[in-house]
């Protein structure tokens, strides 16, 4: 599978002009030799077979409960699947799903003299998911001219996402290690800008590197009557690179994987037709004290397993690069009743996709969907 890079790349340096040479920072460049390769494999194929076994047991263990929260079985089976180092692109799309360029004080000089735009950030994450929650760090690596160790270096930012404590919001996880989070309640008048994240993991074959995508809706207060309205939608396309290691290094200068920004989207007629569901589906019970958030908003589980689903009515429906869509619908009073979707197709052929829904009423949080859709 390839996509087109997401900027304009600028030509190589020569004498006559000085012209700069495009490169992302990725300081500790790292030589990759057969033997490395065989035990980067090894490793992945051990991580694979630990994952899918936790997989299985929390699939046995599913057979018997549908309750909310996740059964300790899954969450071990998601820890196992999610944790570690992650690296890959990221870029953000604006309501009307057009690339957004990288802002200018990130950008250097010789870019901007040259007219290069730049819409790709290269990216790293470290997470970590066990006893008391998943939390990770996201990084991306601001672009310069060359390789210039001295160069600063990225931006960091350090999150909470779920808290299995009976204090923070119950994971809404699965065992393949996707997950959607997000704010329970932005019904408060002082709340003006809210972040809902989809983890949607793909297929990988054994001895391959483990892909995943990660969607992030942004919304915020605005206009006159502040209501809630998309400011745009991150896509970070990642593979499994490691196992954690709160990873302060970064990778090799000129390596990582290609920009996407800029290449073609998915076409709309790929989500054409019938499609058949299987997943959890969380339901919000505000009357029960069970399995609650600290704002006493509880989740109950049910198995999603026949159920048929359909892309008609979707609207405004975005459709991304990295065969990628979402979609954001923002009603009612102050636009406080907020559906959200992130969809990517699981494979060439089009004949499955990996789903993320959420749905909030009145600003509180209402159900949370993780599907695998098939063909029909």
């Amino acid at each position: 599978m390839s996509y087109a890079t997401g900027a304009a790349k600028p030509p190589a340096a020569r004498a006559d002009t000085g012209r700069p040479a495009a490169s992302f920072w990725r300081p500790q460049q790292r030589s990759v030799t057969s033997k490395t390769r065989g035990v980067a494999a090894e490793r992945q194929e051990r991580r694979l077979k630990a994952v899918e076994t936790a997989a299985a047991e929390a699939a046995t263990a599913a057979e018997a409960t549908t309750a909310a929260p996740p059964p300790a079985d899954t969450w071990a089976a998601f820890a196992a699947a999610v944790s570690g180092e992650w690296e890959g692109v990221t870029a953000s799309f604006g309501p009307d799903g057009s690339p957004i360029q990288l802002p200018e004080y990130y950008v250097p000089q010789a870019y901007r003299d040259w007219g290069v735009e730049l819409f790709d950030w290269q990216s790293q994450s470290s997470m970590l998911a066990d006893e008391g929650g998943l939390t990770a760090t996201d990084r991306r690596m601001m672009p310069t001219v060359g390789c210039e160790a001295d160069a600063i270096a990225y931006t960091q930012d350090a999150r909470q996402l779920f808290s299995t404590g009976p204090a923070g919001p119950p994971p809404t996880v699965a065992a393949d290690g996707s997950y959607s989070t997000g704010p329970f309640d932005v019904s408060a008048a002082d709340c003006h800008k809210a972040a809902f994240e989809a983890c949607l993991m793909l297929p990988c074959q054994p001895g391959g590197q483990q892909h995943r995508l990660r969607l992030v809706h942004n919304l915020a207060r605005l206009g006159a009557e502040r209501r809630w309205q998309l400011q745009d939608v991150e896509l970070h396309w990642e593979r499994y690179d490691s196992p954690y290691r709160g990873k302060l290094e970064l990778s090799g200068c000129g390596g990582g994987m290609k920009a996407f920004a800029t290449g073609e989207p998915l076409a709309a007629d790929a989500l054409a037709g019938a499609w058949v569901a299987s997943g959890v589906r969380w339901t919000a019970d505000a009357s029960s004290s069970s399995s609650s958030s600290s704002d006493g908003t509880a989740l109950q589980a049910e198995a999603v397993a026949g159920e048929q689903w359909s892309a008609e009515g979707l609207e405004p429906l975005l459709l991304h690069p990295l065969r990628a869509w979402s979609c954001c619908r923002a009603c009612g009073e102050g636009g406080s009743d907020i559906s959200l979707a992130a969809g990517v197709l699981r494979d060439e052929a089009g004949t499955s996709m990996a789903l993320a829904t959420r749905r909030l009423v009145g600003g509180r949080l209402a159900a949370v969907e993780l599907l695998t859709l098939t063909r029909a």
